[in-house]
Order: structure tokens, then sequence, then C-alpha cells
């Protein structure tokens, strides 16, 4: 797996640093060699090195107050301090220990023996930058690494990983087995990706993978089906069956959550110049977030059109449907209680909703299939002889047009599962809270990017 190319500054006088220099590119490293503390100083306000190997004495001063100087000024990850100090003296050497050398080494020294130490250093500062969970380069060295392409000749495209509906998954199964889940999508990226990639894991279940320019979409869909593979070991065999998993809320409400998927946000080099690596990870994130519009693991690319949910899908595009200029949300309340329904539609509209009421699952269907609202509200109990409640909402979830629209189950029925299992995203016990439906809808209409 590909690694930043680590970074080197050493501070002796011009022959040794020139010698140092020689010996150290050699191990891979990208190596600056200065001849003083004020030429150190203008290369550290733009340049981050991994290590400083430095003279003990130096024309202008002594080397261990440079190292005491460097803890003091330069802000994590500071980079590892080598004195090269000419005394044989104990007591000289500890107290460049004392003044913040990471470690003290002869000068001169054997050319074999100063590369074999410096590359445990950076072996050692690489380990302690890495993930504690996956042992994969954590923030730092994604950093360092994005800092490269940015500058580099090369294209290259960065995609930002990550786990949908992490979150409910921990709250059924606990933190331990989320975190065992996350490792298995760390294991996915390194077995997809090649020789010369890098991936990266920033947090929690948030991933970076840089990859060559040439087709990285067939490495997203590898990446996706690999993990959609191996997820279903991470559930019992009950909740594979039934494929989804119900998340209690407050107040007894329950919602369907799908089961996890991945979504992937892909940008390349070629398609536009980013000016730094933030850049790079807002823009691979924003793709990403507009890859959890769609259902199961999908990945999202700056290369391709952006389409909706049913065309990603393959399907054509609803149609028949009066275009709407109004852009508030439009909910559909299907209550048999003309109170309750009064009630609603008052309590919805003053939260800015558009909001339509019927005591019928047939009017209801008829609505639904007219006007397309993002959000159906409806009660089991229906006074239709041929639908019910139960019934409408599988029809509508069965119905390729209408599946996408949020159906939310208000039901005093005791079997709390039925509503799920019959499609509905959300179940809510009579009788409710106000305020907690309000925020319930909310959440599930709120825009996704």
């Amino acid at each position: 797996m590909l690694l930043p190319t680590p970074i080197i500054l050493i501070i002796h006088q011009p022959r040794q640093a020139a010698d140092y220099a020689s010996i150290l590119e050699k191990t891979g490293a990208k190596v600056h060699a200065v001849t003083s503390f004020e030429e150190a100083n203008e290369l550290l306000s733009f340049l981050h090195p991994d290590l400083i190997l430095l003279a003990a004495q130096m024309p202008e001063g002594d080397g261990r107050l440079y190292c005491q100087q460097i803890r003091a000024t330069v802000v994590q990850p500071r980079p590892v301090l080598v004195l090269l100090h000419g005394s044989s003296d104990v007591n000289e050497r500890i107290s460049a220990f004392r003044y913040g050398a990471d470690d003290v080494l002869g000068d001169p020294i054997d050319k074999n023996e100063l590369a074999i130490r410096v590359l445990a250093h950076l072996r050692r500062r690489q380990e302690e930058m890495s993930n504690p969970l996956s042992q994969l380069p954590g923030p730092n060295l994604i950093r360092r690494m994005l800092e490269q392409c940015l500058v580099s000749d090369k294209a290259w495209c960065a995609l930002s990983v990550d786990l949908n509906k992490i979150r409910v998954y921990n709250e059924t199964y606990g933190d331990l087995a989320g975190d065992q889940l996350i490792k298995a999508l760390g294991a996915v990226l390194t077995d997809v990706g090649d020789d010369d990639d890098f991936v990266g894991h920033i947090e929690a279940d948030d991933f970076l993978m840089i990859v060559k320019p040439e087709n990285p979409e067939r490495k997203a869909e590898k990446i996706c089906q690999q993990f959609d593979s191996i997820s279903r070991r991470f559930y019992p065999k009950g909740d594979i069956e039934r494929g989804y998993l119900i998340s209690t809320g407050r107040g007894g409400i329950r919602r369907r959550v799908p089961l996890i998927s991945i979504a992937i946000g892909i940008v390349s080099s070629t398609n536009r110049r980013y000016q730094s690596y933030v850049d790079v990870l807002t823009s691979t994130r924003d793709y990403r977030y507009l890859a959890k519009q769609y259902s199961g693991s999908t990945w999202v690319a700056d290369s391709m059109p952006q389409l909706t949910p049913e065309e990603h899908e393959g399907r054509k595009p609803i149609v028949g449907v009066t275009e709407i200029t109004d852009k508030r949300s439009r909910i559909l309340v299907v209550e048999p209680d003309g109170a309750m329904a009064l009630l609603l539609q008052d309590s919805l509209s003053l939260e800015g909703y558009v909001v339509q009421v019927t005591s019928s699952a047939d009017d209801a269907l008829e609505l639904a299939r007219q006007d397309h609202p993002d959000l159906i509200l409806l009660e089991s109990t229906l006074t239709d002889r041929q639908m019910d409640g139960w019934s409408l909402c599988r029809t509508l979830k069965e119905d390729i047009q209408l599946k996408n629209i949020w159906l939310v189950m208000a039901t005093s029925h005791p079997d709390q599962s039925l509503a799920l299992e019959a499609g509905a995203d959300l179940y809510l016990p009579k009788p409710f809270d106000m305020p907690s439906l309000l925020n319930e809808i909310s959440s599930l209409l709120r825009p996704r990017v």
C-alpha cells in the first residue's frame, strides 16, 4: 500500500549536511539540507518534516536550544528530533534529551547505522499516526498524502467512503460489533486497492482512498460488491431474513432502518483544480452525501451526470405529475378521526408543509399517484371495505412510482412490528406527543445534502 513520502530536514555544516543527505535520500525520503537555523526556520514556515537531523554544535548556536525551540513552537504533529553530538560524554548526551531531543547519535556516525536508525524513527512515527482501530494511516498521514498529490504532476482520484446507518447498528448490537464492521470495511478497501493506492482512516467509519485516475468507478463498484457480500455475516439470521433493523426512539417511536450499506464519493484531479487538502476532503464528502440518496451500497463520481434516484436505479423518472413550483414539502394525512385530522392539518401547516387530508385508503392511493407527496402519515384503522391502513402501506411500497415516499404509520395497534413489516418507515404509537411527531417528520424530510 502506498504511503506519503517521508520528509527529512538536515541542519549541519555544508560538507556534513551534503554527506548525510546523500545517505538518507537512498531510504526513499525527501531530504532538505540547510546550514543554519535561520534557513531551517524559513523552511519550517511551509515545510512539515517528519524528522529533523541536526548538529549539536553550529556556528550560530547550540543545537540543544534549537530542539527546545522546536518543541515550544511547532504544533502537532511535531517532527522527530535527532541530535548529532560529537561528544562521548554521557552527561552531555543526557542533557540533550532534557532539552527535547528524541534521540542522540554520534557525529560522525556510520552511514548504515544512521539510515537504519532514521528508518526506525520514521516507522514508529507512522505507527503513532495510524488509526488505532484499523491500523491504517490516520488524519495526519492523509493530509500529508493529499498535499503531496496536490503538488504532483500525476493525475489522481480520491474516494470518500463511509457506512450508512452505522449508528443504528451500534445501538442494536453494541459498539464493539460496530468496530468489527468498520475494521471489515478497512480490510475491503485494502484488498481492493493496488500496491500504489493509498487507504486512510480519518475517524469512526470515515475512510479515504487515493487511486490512479484509470476507471476509479470500477474500483468503487468492486468495493460495494465485496462489502455487501461480507456484511451479512455481521447480522443474526433473523435480521437478514427480515431485511431491516428496527430503531426505537423517544416515546416508543419505531423506525424501519435498512441494513448496513456503504456510500462512496469520487473526485478526480482531471476534472477540477484543488487548492488544498481541505478542498479535496470537502468535495469527496459532498459526492458521498449524494450517494446516500440512493438505496444500497452506491457510489457517485464527479464525472457522471447527477441522476434522480429513479434514474440511478435504471428506471424511467416519474411521468404525468404536474410540475410543482411550490418548493415546500407536501404531506398527505390519512386519518379517519375528523378531530385528529384537523389537528394534524393545522399543526403541519403551521410548520410550513403543504397538507392534504383524507379518511379513505382508496382516495389516499389516488392522491398519492396524482400529487406524489413527500410523506404520507396514515392510520392503520381505516373504514374502507377493501383496503385498510396495512394494505395501503403495502400497496404504496410495492408501486414502483410511489415506493420512495416516506410512510409514517400512526396507530394504537399493539403489534408494533406489524407497521414496519407492512412497509412503514416510521412507527408512531398512539396517543403520541405532537412535538415528537413534528420532530420526526422534520428529520425525515430534511435535505440529504
